[in-house]
């Protein structure tokens, strides 16, 4: 976490790093300072952590903090103290610097332990490489590699353990201090790429639209329509939505593919039911699918139903509302009974199953909140 408390005029607020636009949006409001841009404000102090009080009175950019911050957070192990140290190191002050840092940690092995020559060789090969064979602990090539570590006399003491900087290791500069590099700070729907000019941001969808908005003016894109977007990457796992999302995508743009995966974005979201419930509706577009998307449970979707005496058994077994004694089964016309579900709740047969609407809520009212109706067309 970053603390800072930032200073706009004569008036001062203290904002919390990582934030979300909206919290941003708060802080900013709280000092008038809405509309600045480029979004840089005077940091009148570094509350935590103390490490960077150097970007006190200074003026910093928000946007590189948060950065900054989401890499921070996701330090694992001695990650946090081979950053600090690192810091120290290479005399690092500016927030681009720091953001590079951030990519380049491998550069920079911390040894806790150094009891033992062939910990000290293993984990600083660990530290430089990223990962190795598990079961080779005990060879001797790393006890020989930490003597010769500690020969070199290149390591220094820490309060943290033995620092080193590993000269083989080149420093890639991935933040130009324009356009941020690629980083999933948290679970992503949709992962994309999006270029202009020889120019390259990255979107994390679902986010809050503001983000896409400074990734775009970054960019320097005058208009949306004139982004290039690509796929990175998806956790979506039906192909034929994948293709629903890249539509979307190319004909209604990026905000309403965010629109849509905002809606979609829950554990326990049955894209099945979705696709379904999207056929059954007609939907045609990203916000009539999120529209059915957050009222996915007004809807039931009976499976391999293939008649309606099919539909009548379904609901009799599986609704308190039309619960029936097994005795009174044989007395009853199910066909019959299904096709009444038909006919008052908008039943239709669709792609093999049966589906309908057994809720107060009617299919227009959903497809069309907060949207004119058309004046003909579904009755439902």
């Amino acid at each position: 976490m970053i603390k800072l408390k930032i200073k706009y005029g004569n008036s001062q607020t203290v904002l919390r790093f990582p934030c979300t636009e909206k919290e941003m949006r708060a802080a900013l409001g709280r000092i008038h300072a809405e509309n600045i841009t480029p979004l840089e404000l005077y940091a009148a102090e570094v509350a935590f952590p103390e490490e960077l009080s150097f970007l006190q009175d200074r003026f910093v950019d928000l946007d590189e903090v948060n950065f900054l911050a989401k890499r921070m957070d996701s330090f694992f192990g001695d990650e946090e103290y081979r950053f600090y140290e690192a810091l120290k190191s290479e005399c690092f002050d500016t927030l681009p610097d720091l953001i590079n840092l951030s990519f380049n940690l491998n550069r920079y092995p911390l040894i806790q332990d150094i009891s033992d020559m062939g910990k000290i060789g293993r984990e600083y090969l660990l530290a430089v490489k990223g990962c190795l064979p598990a079961d080779d602990a005990d060879d001797p090539k790393y006890a020989a590699f930490g003597r010769k570590l500690i020969q070199s006399g290149n390591g220094v003491f820490t309060e943290h353990g033995l620092f080193f900087v590993d000269e083989d290791t080149p420093f890639e500069k991935v933040y130009d201090g324009q356009n941020f590099p690629p980083y999933v700070y948290e679970p992503t729907l949709c992962f994309l790429r999006a270029e202009y000019d020889g120019r390259t941001e990255y979107l994390y969808l679902p986010c809050e639209d503001e983000a896409i908005d400074k990734a775009f003016a970054r960019l320097g894109a005058p208009t949306p329509d004139v982004v290039e977007l690509s796929w990175e990457d998806h956790c979506i796992e039906s192909e034929k939505w994948v293709e629903r999302f890249k539509e979307i995508a190319s004909e209604e743009g990026v905000y309403e593919l965010n629109r849509l995966a905002a809606a979609v974005n829950s554990a326990d979201m049955d894209m099945e039911k979705l696709w379904a419930v999207a056929e059954y509706a007609e939907a045609g577009d990203a916000g009539q699918l999120a529209r059915l998307a957050k009222n996915i449970d007004c809807f039931t979707v009976i499976k391999d139903a293939v008649d309606c005496d099919d539909v009548g058994r379904y609901v009799i077994d599986h609704t308190d509302r039309y619960a029936m004694p097994p005795e009174l089964e044989k007395y009853f016309d199910f066909a019959a009974f299904g096709e009444h579900i038909a006919e008052e709740c908008y039943g239709k047969f669709v792609g093999g199953n049966f589906i309908y609407n057994d809720t107060d809520t009617s299919l227009l009212d959903i497809l069309y909140q907060d949207e004119p109706m058309p004046i003909s067309g579904m009755q439902m």
